[in-house]
C-alpha cells in the first residue's frame, strides 16, 4: 500500500482527494494535518472514514510516509516543502512550483521565486511529460485553466499559426473561502471576464508551448456552475487541413492515455465528477478549425491529475482509482 498524508484537507481539493484516495484499492491515508477546525466536526459528510484519527498537528508524522499532497493556496507550500523535501515524494497542488523560469513566476505571480526549491520538482502534465513524472520524487500539478489550454493546443501546436482560447470555469475555482467575485450566490446567474490575456495560468502555457507567445489570446470567463471548464479555441492554421488530419493528430497524441475522450460534440455534464477530459473538433474552412475541451476543474483539473501522477511515481496503473469514477451526469 502507498502511505499518503495530506496538507490542506479543508479546502475543496483537499475534499476531492479523499474522495478520490478513500476508494483507491491501493493508497493508505495515514495522516492529516489538522487545521483550526476539526475535519470531521467541518465536513460531517465525511464521518464514517474516521478522519479524526489521522489528524496531527506534527510535521515529523509526515516524515515516514511514501507521499504527501498539498492542497494549499498559492503561496503556502514552501514551509511544507522546505521540511518534507528528500523524506517523502511530494505531490503540491499549488502553483508555487510550476515555472521553471524565475522572470515568467514573478511577471505571472508578483512574488519572489525560489529556484533551488523549484529545481526539485516536475510540472505534472502527464499528456506531455508522462515519461519524466515515473521518474520523479516531486511533482507540481497543473492548473486548471492552464491544463485544460495545453490538452487542447498540445496535438495541434505544429499547426497553429494564431489561437483564440475562450474558457468558462465554475464558482469552486475560486476556493472555499466566498469572495464578490467567487460567492455562487452571485455568480450563479451572471457570466464575466477577468484577467484578459493577463491570467497566471498562462505562465504555464507558455512554457510548454514557447512557440504559442506571440500568437495566444486568452479570455477566461466565469460561468453560473460549480464544477468544470469548458474550452473553446479558435485556430489558425499554417497549412491545409481537413477533418480527416486533424482526427489523426489527435489519435496521434491521445490513444494510450485513458483519461482523453475524443467525441463528435461535447458536453460538460459528460465529465463533471469524473477525471476525463473530453476533446471535440470542427473545421471551418481548410485554414481554421475549432477545439473545444471541457475537464472538471477539481478533479482532472487538479486532484484527480494528482493521483494520475501519484499512480505513475509508484509504477502504479495510470487509471488506478479514477477509472471507476463515473462523471454524475445530473
Amino acid at each position: 500500500m502507498i502511505k499518503v498524508g495530506i496538507i490542506g484537507a479543508n479546502g475543496f481539493l483537499g475534499l476531492e482527494l479523499l474522495r478520490i484516495l478513500s476508494i483507491h484499492p491501493k493508497v493508505s491515508i495515514q495522516k492529516i494535518l489538522k487545521r483550526e477546525n476539526d475535519i470531521d466536526d467541518e465536513f460531517t459528510h465525511l464521518l464514517s472514514l474516521n478522519l479524526s484519527n489521522l489528524q496531527t498537528s506534527n510535521l515529523s508524522d509526515f516524515h515516514n510516509l511514501d507521499c504527501v499532497f498539498l492542497a494549499l493556496p498559492h503561496g503556502f507550500s514552501e514551509e511544507y516543502v522546505k521540511e518534507l523535501i528528500g523524506k517523502v515524494k511530494i505531490i503540491d497542488l499549488s502553483s508555487d512550483y510550476r515555472i521553471t523560469d524565475a522572470q515568467s513566476y514573478e511577471k505571472y505571480y508578483k512574488s519572489s521565486f525560489d529556484a533551488n526549491l523549484q529545481k526539485n520538482f516536475t510540472y505534472g502534465f502527464i499528456e506531455l511529460k508522462l515519461d519524466e513524472i515515473k521518474s520523479s520524487k516531486n511533482i507540481a500539478n497543473p492548473g486548471c485553466f492552464a491544463l485544460a489550454s495545453q490538452l487542447t493546443i498540445f496535438p495541434f501546436e505544429s499547426l497553429i499559426n494564431n489561437i483564440s482560447i475562450t474558457a468558462i470555469t465554475g464558482s469552486s475555482g475560486g476556493g472555499k473561502t466566498p469572495t464578490s467575485k467567487n460567492h455562487h450566490s452571485i455568480r450563479s446567474k451572471d457570466v464575466f471576464s477577468y484577467n484578459i490575456n493577463q491570467h497566471r495560468h498562462l505562465a504555464e502555457i507558455y512554457q510548454s508551448f514557447p512557440s504559442l507567445l506571440d500568437k495566444l489570446s486568452f479570455v477566461p470567463l466565469s460561468g453560473p456552475f460549480t464544477r468544470g471548464i469548458y474550452v473553446t479555441a479558435h485556430i489558425q492554421s499554417k497549412e491545409n487541413i481537413d477533418l480527416n488530419k486533424l482526427n489523426e493528430l489527435l489519435k496521434n497524441k491521445y490513444s494510450n492515455m485513458p483519461f482523453v475522450r475524443i467525441q463528435s460534440q461535447n458536453k460538460l455534464s459528460n465529465v463533471v465528477g469524473s477525471n476525463y477530459c473530453d476533446i471535440s473538433i470542427s473545421v471551418k474552412d481548410d485554414q481554421n478549425f475549432v477545439v473545444e475541451t471541457c475537464i472538471d476543474n477539481l478533479i482532472k483539473g487538479a486532484s484527480g491529475n494528482a493521483v494520475e501522477c501519484m499512480n505513475l511515481m509508484f509504477f502504479e496503473d495510470q487509471s488506478l482509482g479514477l477509472k471507476e469514477m463515473l462523471p454524475l451526469y445530473l
